[in-house]
């Protein structure tokens, strides 16, 4: 025999009133672009425009950049992604060499220190190379960071560096003069 299950059904109404939105306020900046040791800023001018001198003949010369996002004044969670863009680039020409690789360690049977040389690491075709990493995700307190690498015959130019977050819908510029 069937039994019958009685079935209770609530109606649950709200107004528009009751109703909670929660928006997300964003704050996004890039707040220095670092020397190569880290522990300082470049150089600004009176219109907020970064400084960054050059050394001629030495390829990537890396540096830098930092910046901040956050959500509601606080650190986004899950992390927020950043994407980078810079108008420089510079090409790797086949045949150039790409790096110079050394070894080092203890010798285990005669207890001495040895450094090797091995032989250089040579590029196997032509490649355009970005002078910026092109993303990060923000990290502790919502600190962003990416790492910009202009190469010395580009003293003279003027780098610009473009920061996308796309949940935030904000776009933000910073320029660096290299000289």
């Amino acid at each position: 025999m069937k039994k019958l299950i009685p079935l209770l059904i609530l109606f649950s109404a709200c107004s528009k009133k009751d109703m909670v939105v929660l928006s997300k306020e964003y704050t996004f900046s890039i707040d220095s672009v670092l020397t190569q040791t880290g522990k300082n800023s470049l150089p600004k001018d009176a219109n907020g425009i970064y400084h960054l001198k050059l050394v001629n003949g030495l390829n990537q010369q890396p540096y830098r950049v930092t910046g901040r996002i956050l959500v509601n004044g606080k650190e986004p969670i899950p992390a927020e992604k950043i994407e980078f863009e810079s108008n420089l680039y510079w090409w790797l020409k086949q045949g150039d060499t790409v790096a110079y690789i050394t070894k080092s360690y203890i010798n285990y049977f005669t207890g001495q220190y040895t450094i090797i040389k091995l032989p250089p690491l040579i590029s196997s075709k032509d490649e355009m190379v970005n002078t910026i990493n092109i993303a990060s995700y923000s990290g502790t307190n919502g600190e962003i960071n990416t790492m910009i690498a202009p190469i010395g015959n580009m003293k003279g130019d003027t780098m610009v560096i473009k920061a996308f977050n796309n949940n935030a819908k904000k776009t933000i510029y910073t320029k660096v003069i290299l000289e």
